[in-house]
């Protein structure tokens, strides 16, 4: 339902139009002012970053086994993934697409254009400041972004994790993709990769995702509640004395930095909450690492519950009586989600385990088996913050004690006065 206008948004307007009144030639003097020598044209590879490749964070490495996990090898268009048994390689020919990065559970690729955390923030921000924001490719658009505009190597680069975030946050996303533009585009397997990670956000997240295939529907305007908070915050800084006395809220881009910050303290204290919960390190001094992705989906579930229901994860499970504590399964587990202590006693943390299924496939007596994980176990307890908030029921319910008592007191002396009063 459409918010009904007011007087700050015809200020807004009337703020706008004597702009363009008062300089009707700015947009042209600019255009001739400009050096075409200096001028920065558009070069896609601006948008596009080589990833790096951390070998210590791949299954195939650690267990040195060739079926363990292929997954960047299927998804690179080029072939310019190789893995041997010391490391992660990426040839000359890399196209720098970030496919690998999306498809690698354990992020062994790292390119910093593209990281889920960094994707989420970009897209936040745009997404917050304008009623529609665009997610596309540097083939599709051939130009300079606007500032609603999210430009990547490949529409494919986004995970279905990051997706999950978005559109459980924000219902103005679309992608903008001309038709056909994927059929010439020598990136071949994005376009089913950005299918299958679209389609994998939506349904979890319960959102939907918008299309636009025509530039000229492609619309920039900032959202209403970004417009007002400008405007009343440049108010207040020229000193307007009907609102200087006010408290006015946060400019429109100071809050949306605001927010996005938020966010980020609410993964950091997500990942606390677990290390106080598990433990930070296994029983072998191994710390375990939480990869961008699942604190992105965690910090999601953690705001409604019951999300948690739509994942269909697995988790190795261990038969004892085949088990031998050989240790494969802690070796592979990069992650160290898996843990062996000294008795031999084979356990996971669900909520660091991306469920790759590399230990089970690393285990020689097949004693892994990858089953059902217990959707509860997304759910991260805060005891920190349930400490609190015991406290805070504590010290309410020990003041309603003491304004009972008193009130009783007070009675006994009203009491006393009355018969005094009387006698």
């Amino acid at each position: 339902m459409a918010q009904k206008r007011d007087v700050i948004d015809d200020l807004i307007d009337i703020q706008s139009d004597w702009k363009a009144v008062k300089n009707p030639l700015g947009g042209l003097a600019g255009s001739l002012a400009v050096d075409p020598d200096n001028e920065n044209f558009y070069d896609p590879s601006d948008y596009k970053e080589r990833p790096r490749a951390n070998s210590l964070f791949c299954t195939r490495v650690a267990s040195e086994g060739a079926d363990d996990c292929h997954r960047c090898l299927d998804v690179c268009p080029v072939d310019a993934v190789t893995i041997t048994k010391n490391a992660v390689k990426i040839a000359d020919n890399c196209r720098k697409c970030g496919l690998c990065s999306v498809v690698c559970p354990t992020e062994v690729f790292v390119a910093y254009k593209v990281t889920p955390k960094s994707l989420y923030d970009r897209i936040s921000k745009a997404a917050s400041e304008y009623e529609q924001c665009y997610i596309t490719c540097t083939r599709a658009l051939g130009r300079k972004p606007k500032d609603n505009e999210i430009l990547l190597p490949c529409v494919g680069a986004v995970s279905r994790e990051t997706w999950f975030a978005l559109l459980r946050e924000y219902n103005n996303l679309s992608i903008y993709l001309p038709l056909g533009i994927c059929d010439k585009c020598r990136n071949v397997t994005g376009e089913e990769t950005y299918a299958n990670e679209i389609a994998a956000g939506e349904e979890l997240s319960h959102g939907a995702m918008g299309l636009e295939v025509d530039e000229k529907d492609l619309t920039h305007e900032q959202t209403r509640a970004y417009k007002r908070s400008q405007f009343m915050s440049t108010m207040v800084k020229a000193g307007t004395a009907a609102l200087a006395t006010t408290n006015p809220a946060m400019s429109g881009a100071a809050a949306i930095a605001e927010k996005v910050r938020r966010h980020s303290q609410q993964m950091t204290e997500l990942q606390n909450s677990l290390e106080r919960a598990v433990g930070a390190k296994t029983t072998e001094k191994r710390r375990r690492i939480l990869t961008q992705n699942r604190k992105l989906m965690l910090t999601t579930i953690q705001k409604d519950n019951s999300l948690a229901e739509g994942f269909d994860l697995k988790i190795p499970k261990c038969d004892p009586e085949l088990c031998t504590a050989c240790g494969d399964c802690v070796t592979t587990c990069t992650l160290h989600a898996c843990d062996l202590d000294g008795r031999g006693h084979f356990s996971v943390e669900p909520a660091y385990c991306v469920n790759c299924g590399a230990c089970a496939k690393a285990c020689p007596e097949g004693a892994l088996a990858m089953v059902d994980c217990d959707k509860k176990d997304l759910v991260v307890r805060d005891e920190e913050a349930e400490r609190r908030k015991r406290a805070a029921a504590k010290q309410k319910a020990r003041i309603e004690k003491t304004k009972v008592e008193g009130k009783k007191q007070l009675n006994r002396v009203l009491d006393g006065l009355e018969r005094l009063a009387d006698e």
